[in-house]
């Protein structure tokens, strides 16, 4: 009795302290999980670099953490620059463009005038009197939205690098202390040793395989379409570059959503190169670079199914801010994993029930 009394007491002073630590932690949650997937993903290079630093830790993990530092978020926040500096463009070019002008150019298109097309021509100036909420009361709107986004980005700039410097700062004791903190989790975990490493081994695999099949991949496909649109001229060709990677972890759609009404545009506007130049690359390369670069990025590791990457980027998106893209994925990695081990562990029910 007294036994039972001293566990029950315990656990509850456990259940209190644990969701005062979970109030405590809360703020850095997703932070301390994005570091842990970092220390599980770059656990190679870690092991590498510590063996030619003969095993000072404290050294090779430092000079990992400074490699990620640049091969992450420096191509980010460079990113991040000159989509700010395209979006004021934009938006500039938006308040300033003779929209009626334009309207005219592409009704005197000679591609359609080619093929038998006669585009009538709108007048802005009657529409926007007539009705103040017309067109031109949309492309005025469509520069607020721009200017509003713009506004709340640079708001979340401070916020961003303090989660960064969080992540960092656990990361590099994740990559110095992982294994043991590691082994501490298991011991205190009621599941058999064997599940919990078989758990810990899917979902670092599954990890690396989603996550170098779809957002590498996207990655890649994005860079090469802002390549693509700043040859060809294309305006905002990085702001299109980052609308191709979030397209192009939609299954089935993919960067041809972008590369195609681009080309199709600027060969309606007589810009007959550039729209050639983008149909063909586009077709024949950024499209296809997926079926050359998946079997190599991914090899013998098992993914997750392209539906499950499509929503769960688009949730994690939803609940953690951009960070989602990566957490989304790994988070239903995890689950995943949890049902397999479930359906080991009770197996021999499962068929009973199911018979």
């Amino acid at each position: 009795m007294k036994h039972n009394l001293n566990s029950t007491y315990l656990l509850i002073l456990i259940v209190l302290a644990g969701i005062c630590a979970y109030l405590v932690f809360k703020p850095f949650l997703v932070a301390l999980f994005l570091a842990f997937i970092l220390s599980q993903l770059f656990k190679k290079w870690y092991q590498k670099i510590n063996q030619k630093f003969g095993g000072r830790s404290s050294l090779a993990s430092l000079t990992l953490c400074i490699i990620l530092f640049f091969i992450l978020v420096i191509p980010f926040f460079l990113t991040a620059s000159l989509i700010a500096k395209e979006a004021t463009d934009l938006y500039q070019n938006i308040q300033k463009t003779d929209w009626q002008a334009q309207i005219q150019s592409f009704s005197d298109s000679p591609i359609l005038k080619s093929v038998g097309i006669d585009f009538p021509v709108i007048d802005l100036q009657n529409i926007t009197t007539q009705d103040s909420e017309g067109i031109a009361g949309n492309l005025q709107n469509v520069g607020n939205f721009i200017f509003s986004v713009m506004k709340k980005t640079y708001q979340g700039v401070s916020h961003f690098i303090f989660i960064t410097f969080v992540v960092f700062f656990s990361l590099y004791y994740l990559f110095k202390d992982g294994d043991a903190i590691i082994k501490k989790i298991i011991a205190l975990s009621p599941l058999k040793d064997s599940e919990e490493r078989q758990l810990l081994k899917n979902f670092i695999s599954v990890s690396k395989a989603t996550l170098k099949g779809s957002l590498v991949i996207a990655i890649i496909q994005g860079a090469l379409m802002t390549i693509l649109f700043l040859f060809t001229g294309v305006p905002s060709p990085v702001i299109w570059g980052v609308i191709t990677v979030l397209f192009s972890l939609i299954p089935m759609v993919g960067a041809g959503i972008v590369w195609l009404p681009a080309g199709i545009i600027m060969l309606l506007l007589g810009n007959i190169w550039q729209g050639l130049t983008i149909l063909i690359f586009g077709a024949l390369v950024v499209s296809t670079i997926d079926n050359f670069l998946r079997p190599k990025l991914v090899g013998k590791e098992t993914s997750l199914h392209p539906i499950l990457v499509f929503l769960s980027t688009l949730g994690g998106i939803a609940l953690f801010g951009l960070v989602g893209i990566l957490l989304g994925p790994v988070i239903i990695v995890l689950f995943i994993s949890l049902l397999d081990i479930y359906q080991i562990e009770f197996k021999d029910e499962l068929e009973k029930m199911n018979q």
